[in-house]
């Protein structure tokens, strides 16, 4: 029996509310969902109160949402906590990190549609950081140079890179925050 009709007959008993479904569902996918959010905090505590989070709301809609891939559904699911969590975080680099670790990540074609949209609203973020922030993050970010490298080609100071890239990626997490949860949102209510 392929995973597909697995998932298929589990999804059918879930919504039913048959904990057992539940159950198997959640032996099946636990380790590798946490291996997952660990992948990406390098946090025990976190990662399993993250997939804990994934579980509950699973349970919780499990009247009302329309899962065609379970693995794919979860996987991402966790993704989304991860990046929220890595939003609500004072440390810049832990957020960077994981968002550009749920770019750089496969996702499923469900959500190609999701990753487009999100790298368009970046784009257009970064299009519209005034020139000179927008060429520091930029060779920051996508050429890989370090703060000092951007500082001597661009004949700046080092601090005046920090700053720059400090107030570009405050801006960024504040706006990825927002369309996040507008994104979800708009996910969660078309399933």
């Amino acid at each position: 029996m392929s995973d597909y009709i697995v998932d298929n007959d589990l999804l059918s008993q879930l919504k039913a509310g048959d904990e057992a479904a539940f159950s198997k569902i959640y032996k099946t996918f636990w380790k590798e969902l946490f291996n997952a959010a660990y992948k990406r905090l390098k946090d025990i505590e976190q990662s399993q109160d993250i997939v804990q989070n994934v579980f509950i709301s699973l349970w919780d809609r499990r009247e009302t949402v329309d899962i065609h891939n379970l693995g794919a559904y979860l996987h991402t699911s966790v993704k989304f906590q991860v990046f929220k969590h890595s939003v609500r975080s004072p440390n810049t680099s832990e957020f960077l990190a994981a968002f550009e670790n749920i770019l750089v990540s496969p996702l499923s074609p469900e959500n190609t549609m999701l990753e487009k949209e999100i790298l368009g609203l970046v784009k257009s973020w970064i299009d519209a950081l005034p020139k000179k922030r927008r060429e520091i993050f930029l060779l920051h970010y996508h050429d890989g140079l370090t703060t000092a490298e951007i500082a001597d080609l661009l004949k700046v100071s080092r601090k005046t890179v920090q700053n720059q890239l400090n107030t570009a990626s405050t801006h960024l997490r504040l706006r990825l925050a927002q369309i996040l949860s507008l994104l979800i949102l708009l996910h969660f209510n078309g399933s």
